[in-house]
């Protein structure tokens, strides 16, 4: 029997991964593995002119003790003994900085806008008027005192030609081309009085541009004259700020000491960069993840061949070969109802497993039906539920 109760024993499941003492050695790991971290990533240090060393005062607390070698120790003290000397030369000339405001009175007054005082004025407008009717008057009277007397004779010749012709004065003839001539030299007046207009006018430009000129040419060397001024007042302020500038530059040069590496004893090694160390914790987490998925996937498979030996059981009851339904092999066996030919039907679990079955038990179909009950090679009766009016069947 033990053969077969092992066979078709239902798999147990795996009990749960304890990830609650695996977090807690995982965090006991971490603190560990910190903790040699922290050791082998402080190392002593030591070089031909310094040393460092590391002392563990317990609790995770360290202690960086830093001394320089007999021959870098008196070069420090040589070199501090010369900063000394520095700071009492700068102590000496702290009494010869310049001190109180700057005196800015001697530099160029700083010009802003150019001075026009003293430009040439420009014309006004009623300069230029009466210098235009100046002009065209005199224009004027200088064309007409050349016209004049041409235009006379003109006048006596045309008189004396209409005369001998035989036209006395007066008549139509006589009137007709005298004032032909007199609106001919009208004309001629009249151009005049254009021309000296025309004249006017040219001459009011001309002064007004010269006027422009003379005030434009006037700005340009005010302007020039203020830019060299204020350049000149440039120069000077920083020729006064370089003045007081260069003593104190040179009290903070004094009172800067020189560096220990300085005089050529090389560099001090508190710097030194030494390789760290990592150190990675074991894994417990994921190792205990691993083992309850690996335990799952056991039982899963396990559960997977179960669930086959009990579809084979019911198979083979089905075809005929006879399905497992001895009484010894069965436990909480409960009788639920009856065939109608007489069989009596009840429920069970077997001795493997806690599934529960429907059907009958071998040993009393035996005594109604013997030819539906066979025998395997371990003595146990197996029904041929083909050969009786009930169902084996899992519930």
């Amino acid at each position: 029997m033990g053969f077969i109760t092992d066979i078709f024993k239902s798999p147990s499941p795996p009990p749960a991964p304890d990830y609650r003492g695996a977090a807690t050695a995982q965090g006991a790991a971490n603190v560990e593995t910190a903790r040699v971290e922290g050791r082998m990533n402080r190392p002593d240090v030591f070089s031909p002119y310094d040393q460092t060393t590391v002392t563990d005062l317990g609790n995770d607390r360290f202690a960086m003790n830093y001394s320089l070698t007999p021959e870098y120790e008196r070069q420090r003290v040589k070199q501090a003994d010369i900063g000394e000397q520095y700071l009492n030369v700068a102590g000496q000339r702290l009494g010869e900085l310049p001190s109180g405001q700057l005196n800015l009175g001697s530099l160029p007054t700083f010009q802003g806008a150019v001075d026009r005082t003293g430009f040439t004025p420009l014309a006004s407008t009623d300069d230029l008027s009466n210098y235009a009717q100046r002009s065209e008057d005199a224009y004027y009277n200088r064309a007409i005192n050349r016209l004049q007397p041409s235009m006379d004779m003109q006048r006596t010749a045309l008189h004396t030609d209409l005369i001998n012709s035989g036209l006395p004065v007066g008549s139509d003839a006589y009137n007709n081309s005298m004032a032909q001539l007199g609106l001919q030299q009208n004309d001629q007046l009249q151009g005049l009085a254009q021309s000296s207009i025309a004249e006017g006018q040219r001459m009011r430009q001309g002064l007004a541009g010269e006027a422009q000129s003379m005030r434009q040419a006037q700005l340009a060397e005010a302007s020039m004259i203020r830019e060299m001024q204020n350049q000149a007042r440039a120069q000077g302020l920083a020729d006064t700020l370089l003045e007081r500038r260069l003593p104190m530059e040179e009290l903070a040069t004094l009172t800067g000491s020189p560096s220990i590496g300085s005089a050529g004893m090389g560099t001090a090694t508190t710097g030194l960069n030494v390789p760290g160390v990592s150190i990675a914790p074991p894994p417990i987490m994921q190792a205990a993840g691993m083992a309850g998925s690996d335990a799952s996937n056991r039982y899963a498979s396990e559960m997977q061949g179960y669930g086959a030996r009990m579809n084979m059981l019911g198979n083979l009851a089905g075809a005929g070969l006879g399905a497992l339904s001895d009484k010894t092999l069965k436990e909480n066996i409960v009788k639920v109802g009856q065939s109608p030919s007489g069989f009596n039907i009840y429920e069970w679990n077997y001795l493997w497993s806690p599934e529960r079955f429907r059907g009958v038990i071998a040993q009393e179909v035996q005594k109604i039906k013997p030819k539906a009950v066979l025998s395997n090679i371990f003595g146990h009766l197996l029904v041929d539920y083909s050969k009786l009016d009930v169902n084996m069947e899992r519930i």
